[in-house]
């Protein structure tokens, strides 16, 4: 299901166990995988709407430099659906069959804070490209720029929930430590 240029993650990559289920540690290195995948899914979609705006100053390529953005959008849309849908399916894996309840509750937030960021982009792209057609409205301009404020912050807010879920999963991996020194 995943679109060229998107890495394609493999629901099924994690290696099993005895119970059939990954490891809690082992869907945590697939989330961080996931969560590189939306990063660079988010560079895409800049880099989609970068092309479509500086190739909007030639009128007559406007329609077929829109379609080409819109089919990009659709192709990102369709990755990070994906990405989302795996990622839920590990919150719920960490939370009913691991017990990490902790550790599934960042991840929701880490969700919720990545749907706000997503639509606030959209949000922005839409601004700037208003903007572009009006550079001396001053309105469109503060927009923009507040818009842009509030990626920063989700951003930062982002970062700061992956270091909670970081800190909270140290177990895990000390554990890994500990069961590889006893082998």
């Amino acid at each position: 299901m995943a679109m060229a240029s998107c890495p394609s993650g493999d629901p099924n990559a994690s290696p099993k166990h005895s119970n059939g289920h990954a490891s809690a540690l082992d869907l945590l290195r697939r989330f961080n995988k996931l969560q590189v995948e939306r990063v660079e899914g988010y560079g895409q979609f800049e880099e989609a709407f970068n092309t479509f705006l500086s190739g909007s100053a030639a009128p007559e390529l406007l329609e077929q430099n829109f379609n080409a953005y819109k089919q990009r959008v659709a192709e990102i849309t369709v990755a990070f659906r994906r990405i989302s849908e795996e990622i839920i399916h590990i919150k719920n894996s960490l939370r009913d069959t691991h017990h990490k309840d902790e550790i599934s509750a960042i991840i929701e937030k880490i969700q919720d804070l990545e749907e706000m960021k997503l639509k606030t982009t959209a949000d922005l792209q839409i601004a700037r490209k208003t903007a572009s057609e009006s550079p001396e409205d001053d309105d469109l301009n503060v927009s923009v720029s507040n818009l842009r404020q509030r990626l920063d912050e989700l951003a930062q807010e982002i970062t700061e929930t992956l270091d909670d879920l970081k800190f909270e999963s140290e177990d895990l991996y000390a554990q890994e430590i500990d069961d590889e020194t006893l082998r």
